[in-house]
């Protein structure tokens, strides 16, 4: 009788373990459809990750001269390094509110996780003054009945604190939208809580007329530190997701979401020098797309050559990036050359290495290389302490000074070979080869067309042409003479297919990028074009 009372109660015991199981697995069940159901009912602005609409809190930016500044949360004024901003939503906090502005302010959202047909407005409490009410049309801000300003964080659009209520609840995404990509249009990878570390997986068409995805690459260290206020600007006009810094995100990364996404036309904006575009383009390539999104320059580096061939300018200098939006009405679709540049070199006897790279603007053999690569070598010294694009050309200027004095490149054609179209050039006595696809050289010299009249025996040049131009530098004094405009260089001639032998070690550059390339023997062939923005105007 014990013996049957003990198995009972075991396996009343078990019953009773199983059954509680079972009931907590029904609860882990309920629990998470129901949160997925509040999610799916929830309002347009709810966020599926709470890590998409985490602030990015900076110190004031330069740009902003306001001081002192209403903090957002408890509305004192704060001033100095006190003052915390969002990069994000333009809000503003002082330091002992921050924690509090993270729990009770939702900041912009990057995605929704889930499409949607209505987008709601997001409104934050407004620190200008000089802006008119979208409803009332009025500016004063003074009358207590009509409140404080609110601006939606999307469509830009100022209204009164009592004026919201008659205002239409679903944004539009204002002036911009067709360079925005909507938050519910979005599906992110989740991977990281970083924001700056958040890419898009996939997008979905918003179903707007000429709907243009404008992707944003800004290189911090370009120019003048400008390379980290563009990304502030475009974070606050466009989806914050849609502008990347290229050291901290590749290209070929955040753009990988165009492999699965048919899309006729997405825009890319690059912010930096020369070498920065190619980068960019070069990533572009290295996608393999149906269709290359196309890509338009904001300069910012020293030359800035391809920039000025396609009209974006010299250098930047609006300070505000609306107007770089706005110019995009002024552009047109263009093809440009992509080169690649095939190095075989010998290790050993019996032991070849092919190295290849691509290039866009020219090559540079000898002189011109030689006060590059010197340049380069200065600006990585420990003693280079500023940033400057004025500093970076005095630099330039007493790299090629030196190379007056020491004339290391001397004898050049006793150093290399030159075969355009496999026919041998005898060349003269120069200094230096300059092989260029684009109409600038060194900062703005059309090295092509300088000094030549309509006795030419040479074509004309163009980007997309399949031909490279081959000219000849005699020495430092005449580089000089070319920046001036008031000499003409050696025109060696046009080809389609380049290859040089380099009898010894010498000097190379690539669209701004040298080395030192022992003797070896390399191969210029067009593989493809790459697709960029013409400006009309200049910015």
């Amino acid at each position: 009788m014990k013996l049957y009372f003990s198995f009972t109660m075991y396996l009343d015991t078990d019953d009773l373990v199983t059954s509680s199981i079972i009931a907590f697995l029904i609860a882990i069940v309920v629990f998470v459809f129901s949160i997925k159901a509040f999610r799916w009912l929830s309002p347009e602005n709810y966020v599926a990750d709470k890590s998409l609409s985490s602030h990015v809190w900076v110190e004031k930016p330069s740009y902003i001269l306001s001081d002192p500044n209403a903090c957002i949360v408890c509305e004192t004024l704060t001033h100095g390094s006190k003052v915390r901003y969002c990069d994000n939503c333009e809000i503003f906090v002082d330091i002992g509110c921050v924690k509090k502005a993270n729990k009770r302010i939702c900041c912009k959202i990057l995605s929704t996780n889930r499409p949607s047909k209505t987008f709601v407005h997001h409104w934050n409490k407004s620190l200008l003054i000089d802006v008119t009410c979208c409803v009332c049309s009025s500016d004063d801000d003074t009358d207590s009945v009509l409140g404080h300003f609110f601006q939606c964080i999307w469509c830009r659009r100022f209204l009164h604190e009592n004026c919201i209520t008659q205002f239409s609840q679903k944004c539009d995404f204002g002036i911009y939208r067709q360079y925005i990509i909507p938050p519910f249009c979005i599906k992110t990878s989740n991977r990281f809580k970083n924001i700056s570390k958040q890419t898009i997986e996939k997008v979905i068409h918003p179903g707007w007329e000429k709907w243009t995805p404008l992707i944003i690459f800004a290189n911090k260290k370009s120019g003048n530190n400008d390379g980290a206020l563009i990304i502030s600007h475009f974070r606050r006009l466009l989806n914050p997701i849609q502008v990347y810094d290229v050291i901290d995100c590749p290209p070929e990364k955040a753009l990988d979401w165009l492999k699965t996404t048919q899309l006729e036309c997405v825009f890319v904006l690059v912010a930096g020098g020369d070498g920065t575009v190619a980068g960019v383009l070069n990533s572009i390539h290295n996608l393999q797309l149906r269709i290359d999104p196309a890509v338009g320059i904001i300069p910012l580096g020293t030359g800035n050559d391809l920039s000025r061939v396609l009209g974006w300018g010299t250098s930047y200098s609006d300070s505000d990036c609306s107007g770089i939006v706005n110019s995009l009405d002024n552009i047109s679709v263009v093809k440009l050359d992509r080169w690649k540049v095939k190095i075989l070199s010998n290790v050993l006897k019996k032991i070849k290495i092919t190295n290849t790279i691509t290039m866009y603007n020219y090559l540079g053999i000898g002189l011109d290389a030689q006060i590059t690569l010197n340049f380069h070598r200065t600006r990585k010294s420990p003693l280079y302490l500023f940033n400057s694009t004025l500093l970076n050309k005095v630099i330039y200027v007493g790299c090629g000074t030196q190379q007056f004095l020491e004339h290391q490149c001397k004898g050049l054609p006793d150093m290399i070979e030159l075969y355009m179209d496999d026919k041998k050039i005898v060349l003269p006595d120069i200094e230096s080869i300059v092989i260029v696809n684009i109409e600038s050289w060194g900062a703005g010299v059309n090295l092509w067309k300088l000094g030549a009249n309509d006795g030419n025996e040479y074509g004309a040049q163009f980007i997309d042409d399949g031909l490279l131009e081959v000219l000849g530098i005699r020495s430092s004094i005449h580089i000089a003479q070319l920046k001036m405009g008031i000499a003409e260089p050696i025109r060696i001639g046009q080809a389609s297919v380049i290859r040089v032998k380099l009898l010894q070690k010498l000097p190379i550059q690539v669209d701004g990028e040298p080395w030192l390339q022992p003797k070896c023997e390399f191969v210029l062939k067009r593989c493809n074009q790459a697709t960029v923005l013409k400006l009309s105007n200049i910015i």
